[in-house]
């Protein structure tokens, strides 16, 4: 009983030491974020606190006005203000292409 109590201790062990090896990786991936000037409708839709009408507002907007330069821009959107503009923070990133001369 005792040699099958170390041997699951060990086990325990090594799968925590497992796991700790694999977080950094999980964790990067989780902070991955979309680029709101190059998503579409899907993937918008797939981030957290967006659904349809407010993907499809920020789609038209773009469309309209071009690209995003900050994210504060977002607040002049349809159905998105500040508060849910600081919300989004953490799921958008917006890339501006330097056109090269």
């Amino acid at each position: 009983m005792k040699k099958q109590l170390q041997r699951l201790s060990a086990l325990m062990l090594a799968m925590c030491f497992s796991l700790g090896f694999l977080l950094p990786v999980t964790s990067a991936f989780a902070v991955m974020k979309t680029d709101i000037n190059s998503a579409n409708l899907k993937q918008l839709e797939a981030v957290k606190g967006i659904g349809h009408d407010t993907a499809q507002n920020i789609l038209d907007y773009r469309k309209k006005h071009g690209k995003f330069t900050s994210m504060t821009e977002l607040e002049a959107v349809n159905g998105v203000g500040k508060v849910r503009t600081d919300a989004l923070k953490e799921a958008f990133v917006v890339e501006v292409k330097k056109s090269t001369k």
